[in-house]
């Protein structure tokens, strides 16, 4: 028993596959060479904790990116795999 008509469904696939389209656009205008956002702009934007970011760390959706200064602790996320995580996650 299908939900929708065959009508409807290739309406709704049209639709996803504009919004995809404008998305992927529209990350490529705004395309950082080096893909990189800050841990804290990360919290900020996303309204998450620090714990929550360990934890998905942890279920290896994350990798987290240092400088290789000894003295810095700055933390960096590739924003591809943070839309990579949240798509999925």
């Amino acid at each position: 028993m299908a939900l929708l008509s065959q009508e409807a469904e290739r309406e709704l696939l049209g639709i996803v596959d504009r919004r995809f389209s404008e998305l992927v656009a529209f990350q490529q205008a705004n395309a950082d060479p080096l893909d990189l956002i800050p841990r804290e702009v990360l919290l900020e934007k996303l309204d998450i904790s620090s714990q929550t970011l360990r934890n998905w760390e942890k279920l290896g959706g994350l990798q987290r990116y240092q400088p290789p200064l000894e003295d810095s602790k700055k933390i960096y996320y590739r924003k591809t795999d943070v839309y990579k995580f949240l798509a999925v996650g």
